[in-house]
């Protein structure tokens, strides 16, 4: 076989041209993808990205439809994380579904107060501490337990949320003035608190209706110390019914819950 040193010398030079062809080639690329924007900003450049990046607050944290953590409403909370467990049709043994009185109720029964440190706090194995979302605040919990049991039969107030972020308390109660109107501050504690289980359209199974006379006619028998007290310290009765203490409110004052008492019995029939 007869060796072509020519053609061996042609095919070399057209090997390292093309090397040299593929090597500027892929120059040209890493330079043209380091200056588009692709690779993060140095914060020592006056580029307005690279400003932005200097002057962005600390610790800000928003989640994905972009409320900022600490202003979501209840429904946004729900729909996010508390359906999967929550939801209308769920299968989640002992998680009680949203809009079902009859789950809810007994629920709602406790109080509010009791219902939002369940949330915060975990219940028992089946309900972790804050959904299982460590980044929702106290008052997002609270707003969503509030939610879920306004649309099952309840009827809480849930923290409002401001522009910049606060809120107010889960579960506020308005201190008795002294020497005030006693009627006005127990309406206040009614209005804010009793009404969840004792509104007059409530489905609170064994609560007192205000204004049913035939519901409060048994109880105002019973005298007005013994409601006090079992308002008070709570109180289960024969038929199972539960009362909280307090309504579930602890930071009632015993004056805000006794002034509660007198307004719903005037109201229903008695005359504290």
């Amino acid at each position: 076989m007869k060796y072509d040193k020519s053609k061996a010398q042609g095919s070399a030079l057209t090997t390292f041209l093309g090397g040299i062809a593929i090597l500027l080639a892929v120059l040209f690329l890493l330079v043209k993808l380091a200056t588009s924007g692709y690779f993060y900003h140095s914060v020592e450049e006056s580029t307005p990205t690279a400003i932005e990046t200097r002057i962005m607050s600390a610790g800000q944290v928003q989640e994905g439809d972009g409320t900022p953590v600490g202003q979501r409403t209840g429904e946004q909370i729900f729909n996010k994380i508390c359906i999967q467990c929550h939801a209308v049709d769920s299968t989640v043994a002992n998680a009680p579904r949203l809009g079902n009185a009859a789950d809810w109720g007994p629920r709602i029964a406790k109080g509010f107060a009791v219902l939002v440190n369940s949330g915060i706090n975990g219940f028992n194995a089946g309900m972790p501490a804050r959904g299982g979302a460590s980044d929702l605040t106290d008052d997002e919990v609270a707003r969503a337990v509030a939610y879920m049991t306004n649309e099952s039969g309840g009827n809480f107030e849930a923290p409002a949320v401001n522009a910049d972020g606060a809120s107010d308390a889960a579960v506020p109660a308005d201190s008795a003035a002294a020497g005030g109107d006693v009627k006005a501050d127990g309406k206040a504690v009614f209005d804010k608190l009793c009404v969840a289980c004792h509104a007059s359209n409530s489905a609170i199974a064994y609560s007192p209706k205000l204004t049913d006379q035939a519901d409060w006619a048994p109880r105002i028998k019973q005298g007005k110390e013994t409601l006090f007290k079992h308002a008070i310290e709570g109180y289960t009765g024969p038929q199972g019914g539960i009362m909280p203490a307090k309504g579930g409110n602890a930071a009632l004052t015993d004056d805000e819950v006794k002034a509660a008492v007198v307004y719903m019995v005037n109201q229903s029939g008695g005359q504290f």
